[in-house]
């Protein structure tokens, strides 16, 4: 092998045993952009990973949801859905009307009315058959009293002279209330004749009662909200037969948002009564404050879904926040996902 120290060929690269080669310049630029575009396509990865490494070991965060008081709006009868008067996100008040039903005829309605009809209809046969009672004379009964109270008078007037007891005049008493007893008895009969009486009574009640339960047949009713709210979830549609106490809809209070969190156990130190921490929202760069709002008393496995880097452990301990700023209207929702700083670490 010969090997050539020439200067010549070592300065000139185009030259070769004498003879000149032209190359073609280099597309230099391209190459340089292409190779460095591969080397952060593929190391930008281990570059975020070690930042959250080195930001997770420095700061302390945990992750977290946005949690609403709920309750659900239930159908107080059978019946099938008219109309909805809300949708879903829409904020409602108290006293409103979010539904309206119409009342399915319930099978034990039915049976009421039925009994009631014919129970009317056997008491009017037997009030048109009934026969008249006779006219009561009261004649004798005012002629007793008008004795006794004679009576009364002479025993009285017999026990002024010495020639009555008070005995006697005490008998003549109990004898003229017996008598007056007697004569109102006689009175009352002919004013009210008992048997007709209650006959006509019942059946009016009976066709009072009737009358009421059809009405509450087929007829609507209206699903009023009790207090303000916004409407979380519809869960009938128009057209949809529903039983009495079926879930209509839920509604959720956005005046009690607050920041349930899952903080790892070897965090937990961090947690005082009314702590300071930031939430940050998904989709937003800013942060809203909140506070502990009382210290933990439960520790449970954490939310699939909720893990992060910070969770040790498969268990954490539930710490509730309280807002000290209000959240953006977009953002109020029950579940959502954010995470909480709680600050610079502590190594001592």
């Amino acid at each position: 092998m010969r090997v050539s120290f020439s200067q010549s060929q070592k300065n000139d690269p185009e030259v070769r045993a004498g003879v000149r080669i032209p190359y073609s310049p280099g597309k230099r630029s391209v190459s340089k952009l292409l190779w460095w575009s591969i080397l952060a396509l593929v190391f930008t990865p281990l570059l975020i990973l070690l930042w959250n490494l080195i930001f997770g070991w420095f700061f302390i965060s945990s992750p977290g949801v946005i949690s609403l008081d709920t309750y659900p709006i239930t159908a107080a009868e059978n019946g099938v859905i008219t109309e909805i008067g809300v949708k879903k996100r829409s904020d409602v008040q108290a006293g409103s009307v979010a539904m309206r039903l119409q009342r399915e005829p319930a099978p034990e309605l039915l049976n009421q009315i039925a009994l009631m009809k014919a129970e009317r209809d056997a008491l009017e046969i037997s009030l048109k058959q009934a026969k008249p009672l006779p006219a009561t004379s009261t004649k004798a009964a005012d002629r007793n009293v008008e004795f006794f109270e004679k009576e009364l008078e002479t025993m009285k007037r017999l026990m002024d002279q010495g020639a009555a007891t008070r005995a006697e005049v005490n008998l003549a008493e109990q004898n003229l209330r017996s008598a007056a007893a007697q004569r109102e008895s006689l009175l009352s009969a002919r004013a009210y004749p008992s048997a007709a009486n209650d006959i006509r009574s019942r059946i009016d009640y009976l066709e009072r009662s009737i009358n009421y339960l059809e009405g509450l047949n087929g007829s609507s009713y209206g699903v009023t909200m009790k207090k303000a709210g916004r409407v979380q979830a519809v869960e009938g549609f128009s057209g949809q037969s529903v039983k009495a106490g079926q879930e209509l809809m839920w509604i959720a209070d956005p005046a009690t948002a607050k920041v349930t969190v899952y903080v790892a156990p070897e965090n937990f130190e961090k947690i005082k009564l009314d702590t300071e921490a930031n939430v940050v929202l998904p989709g937003r760069s800013k942060k809203i404050r909140a506070a502990v709002q009382e210290m933990p008393t439960l520790s449970q496995s954490t939310p699939g879904g909720l893990g992060s880097r910070t969770i040790l452990s498969s268990r954490s301990v539930t710490v509730y926040l309280r807002l000290k700023d209000p959240l953006p209207e977009d953002r109020i929702v029950d579940g959502l996902p954010v995470r909480v700083e709680w600050g610079l670490r502590s190594f001592f």
